[in-house]
């Protein structure tokens, strides 16, 4: 049996109508969907300095029940939660953390492993839009500027998908004006791919049921396609039809998951997962896709995402539940480890310039260097008493991280990293 919830999630951003490239108008302050502006948890033209007095709470603000991480966009901070029978989207100004507008939905998520029933993934801001992915699989899109919906669909409802441990929690990607959902429904909808703003569906795809972790897109000889890490298969697609590009098995049975989103560069795609499965580096520019590296014992993420800065790989080992993080350094292009810091603990990694901010579950915030020498700490804090499992957000020297204080309950702190 799985132990403790472990679950991630989210998106790409703003329209644009060809499918030549993903909609990326990557904006300095900005966080608009799961790791940030490129979905890789590099934050774009931010950096932080290490701090000797700790720093400044802003604001803090009251939520219900979930794992999802915020999302900010142009001043605005989007929260996604459970109250009860309602799943929640508030928009808070960045500011001060006041309200601006609140849209409610039927919560029908019943609840799974987990004693928390409210929503994992984060919202993606794109354009005029948010998009909502609730934890029962009830996609919904409303409009940024008053939270007035246009459109819903239960997909895993419609769809006939089973809610899996923890329900839905791999968040949805944008490609032109085509949002696409790992839905992991019956007769080939294991991926689903809707009009951005009619809500209607476009193609159904693969016959797999869904995981946690979120698609990404990567290019291919100047095209672009997407990678989406199912239950036991990973696929590449063809985002304006659907057809499959190239599959490869990525998994294991059993109580397992796969929750790390994959990390693309120059066409290679780094995969990894606990429960036995590992890492793997893939050529995605081969026919077939061609293996570069795999290990077994170099990286096996339970659900951390590793991020990449130069040609090192920063990462988070072991499992949560038998508290064995720990943090390593690996080399990009054959998985040569280049320290290891056992006892870290499980923390999520963000990537600031030359630096990287870790926010350790259980509470505390650490910025080190991004060093293959060796580690460098250069600053910690301990964040109010909570269990911090749901990603941050980092927009213009302003981290936002949720603690989870029960089942039912959690709060939104912003803290300022650049005073």
């Amino acid at each position: 049996m799985l132990q403790r919830p472990l679950v991630l999630t989210v998106a790409l951003l703003a329209a644009i109508t060809s499918f030549d490239q993903p909609s990326n108008a990557v904006t300095a302050g900005d966080w608009p969907q799961i790791l940030g502006p490129n979905r890789d948890g590099l934050a774009v033209d931010e950096t932080v300095s290490a701090w000797e007095n700790a720093p400044k709470i802003r604001w803090r603000t009251k939520c219900g029940a979930g794992y999802a991480g915020a999302a900010v966009s142009d001043g605005k901070v989007f929260v996604w939660h459970r109250n009860d029978k309602q799943e929640t989207l508030d928009c808070l100004a960045t500011d001060d953390g006041r309200s601006l507008w609140q849209a409610n939905f039927p919560a029908i998520y019943r609840g799974g492993v987990d004693a928390d029933r409210g929503p994992r993934c984060v919202p993606l801001v794109s354009g005029d839009q948010v998009f909502l992915y609730g934890a029962g699989g009830d996609l919904s899109a409303v409009a940024v500027s008053n939270g007035t919906t246009q459109w819903t669909r239960q997909l895993r409802t419609e769809y006939d998908a089973d809610d899996g441990y923890f329900g839905a929690g791999s968040s949805p990607i944008i490609v032109g004006s085509t949002l696409i959902v790992a839905v992991g429904g019956n007769e080939r909808s294991g991926l689903v791919a809707l009009d951005t703003q009619s809500g209607k569906t476009r193609w159904t795809a693969v016959d797999q049921e869904a995981a946690y972790a979120s698609p990404v897109a990567i290019e291919i000889e100047g095209q672009t396609r997407i990678v989406a890490v199912l239950r036991l298969q990973t696929v590449m697609i063809d985002p304006a039809s659907g057809k499959i590009l190239g599959e490869f098995d990525f998994g294991q049975r059993g109580p397992t998951v796969n929750a790390a989103t994959p990390i693309t560069r120059d066409g290679k795609l780094f995969l990894t997962a606990s429960y036995g499965v590992g890492c793997r580096m893939l050529d995605m520019n081969s026919t077939p896709l061609k293996n570069t590296w795999n290990s077994d014992d170099v990286i096996s993420s339970q659900y951390v995402t590793p991020v990449l800065i130069d040609q090192w790989l920063y990462a988070i080992t072991g499992r949560e539940d038998f508290g064995t993080g720990e943090l390593l350094c690996v080399r990009w292009s054959d998985g040569e480890v280049a320290w290891r810091r056992p006892g870290f603990q499980t923390a999520h990694l963000m990537g600031l310039g030359n630096k990287i901010l870790a926010q350790r579950v259980s509470g505390q915030l650490e910025l080190f260097a991004a060093e293959p020498k060796a580690f460098r700490s250069l600053a910690t804090m301990d964040l109010p008493a909570g269990t911090y499992r749901a990603l941050p957000a980092f927009s213009d020297g302003t981290l936002y991280c949720r603690r989870n204080l029960s089942s039912t309950e959690s709060e939104l702190i912003a803290v300022e990293l650049n005073q």
